[in-house]
């Protein structure tokens, strides 16, 4: 919960769309509201989803307390603007805006935390170059900063 909650280690993934079981249960979607912004800076936007180090304490806040939750889930996906370097690492021959989404689902219940990633494309290809790149990016990424075991 540190590293999620107080650490910046998932400071650079977008936050999707989530969920906190507290006393009630909270629901959040982290898409941005481009109404909410003037044209010059609805210019600005390159995603369409909030960073979680700009969402983080409001977790912080529903959570606050003696107990955890009992159960959070959170969808984080990667900024658009890394897809091409992960894309030319992965070898992969593909644009990057054939890459609907890089995934990194995570679900906290029962004391037991799950990690499952996923890649969309918006185009069909029975190439999994990405998705394979994708898992061994995140395992490489968890191992550099919890003690886990991979399933």
């Amino acid at each position: 919960m540190q590293k999620l909650l107080i650490a910046d280690t998932f400071d650079d993934f977008l936050l999707c769309d989530g969920e906190i079981a507290v006393s009630n249960i909270i629901t959040f979607n982290g898409r941005i509201n481009p109404r909410f912004f003037s044209s010059e800076e609805q210019d600005m936007l390159v995603d369409d989803f909030i960073y979680w180090k700009d969402f983080k304490h409001i977790a912080v806040e529903t959570i606050k307390g003696s107990k955890v939750p009992s159960r959070m889930k959170l969808v984080f996906a990667l900024s658009k603007t890394k897809y091409e370097s992960i894309i030319s690492k992965s070898g992969m021959n593909l644009p990057p805006e054939q890459v609907g989404g890089l995934y990194l689902h995570v679900l906290y219940e029962d004391n037991h935390i799950e990690v499952i990633t996923g890649v969309s494309l918006n185009t069909f290809t029975m190439d999994k170059t990405l998705d394979k790149y994708w898992d061994e990016t995140i395992v490489s990424f968890l191992n550099s900063h919890f003690q886990c075991e991979m399933l």
